[in-house]
């Protein structure tokens, strides 16, 4: 090839990359595909850019397709459903799946299984979180009582009996668990009512609206939504709320703010 043609080739390539980079230049936002886990203000941190180069012969910057991790949520999940396999002795220690405590009908506790206590009725970890939590809802000028932590198998029991003989068996199956399958047991679970709102009146308070909006940067969830009686076994408890920390309860409101424990630890 002759140097002219050479000089000629070389322009044309030229030409053609610097309209492709000028392309990729004027992409604006609104065109630009959104970046899965980027939702709900979350950043797209788990995207690692490549190393840009340079063209030469028109100085436009190219980067590599960037590599998505998994969302938050997803990484702290399990990737397959987990099976509960304790029996017998082993019913003294809960269901625990990627550090999550699960109590419930399909997951029993025996009355052996007692956890260390502290303020609030809840275990000391809970504790400590449910009073920053408190601490910065009086900030915001509303208050928070706990209405019930801890319950002891026998109590549990206890109450079991009694709701059935005073509010009938419908009610009890649908609002009260079974001895052995209450969250109360763990030191984990809090009932809340505000001055204003107790039971199913407490959705109607500014306290419930602080709480959904909030609750999980201290590390609490609603453990009963409404809607989801078949997953959780338990009917709408707006009051009831559970410890499970901060990172995993950012991870469960992230995939909306009705998601079970269920439904996160694909037990559901």
């Amino acid at each position: 090839m002759t140097l002219r043609r050479r000089w000629l080739a070389t322009a044309a390539a030229a030409v053609v990359l610097g309209l492709g980079g000028a392309q990729l230049a004027g992409c604006s936002a609104a065109d630009a595909p959104a970046v899965p886990g980027s939702e709900a203000g979350a950043s797209p941190a788990g995207a690692q850019t490549g190393v840009p180069t340079a063209t030469p012969s028109t100085g436009v910057t190219l980067s590599a397709t960037p590599s998505i991790d998994p969302s938050p949520s997803d990484a702290l999940r399990p990737s397959t459903r987990p099976v509960d396999e304790r029996t017998g002795k082993e019913l003294g220690r809960p269901f625990t799946v990627n550090g999550i405590v699960v109590v419930s009908a399909e997951h029993p506790v025996s009355a052996g299984y007692r956890p260390t206590i502290g303020d609030f009725e809840l275990t000391p970890t809970a504790a400590k979180a449910f009073r920053a939590m408190q601490r910065a809802i009086e900030k915001a000028g509303l208050r928070l009582y706990v209405v019930s932590g801890y319950r002891s198998y026998a109590e549990q029991k206890a109450l079991y009996t009694h709701r059935l003989a005073t509010m009938g068996r419908a009610y009890t199956r649908k609002y009260v668990a079974v001895p052995g399958a209450s969250e109360h047991q763990t030191g984990l679970a809090v009932d809340l009512r505000s001055p204003s709102g107790r039971g199913t009146s407490f959705v109607r308070t500014r306290e419930w609206r602080w709480l959904r909006a909030h609750a999980q940067n201290y590390g609490f969830v609603l453990r009963y939504p409404e809607g989801k009686t078949k997953l959780t076994g338990i009917g709408f408890e707006p009051w009831h709320w559970r410890y499970v920390g901060v990172q995993q309860a950012k991870a469960i409101r992230a995939l909306g703010a009705d998601v079970t424990i269920e439904q996160y630890l694909r037990l559901a």
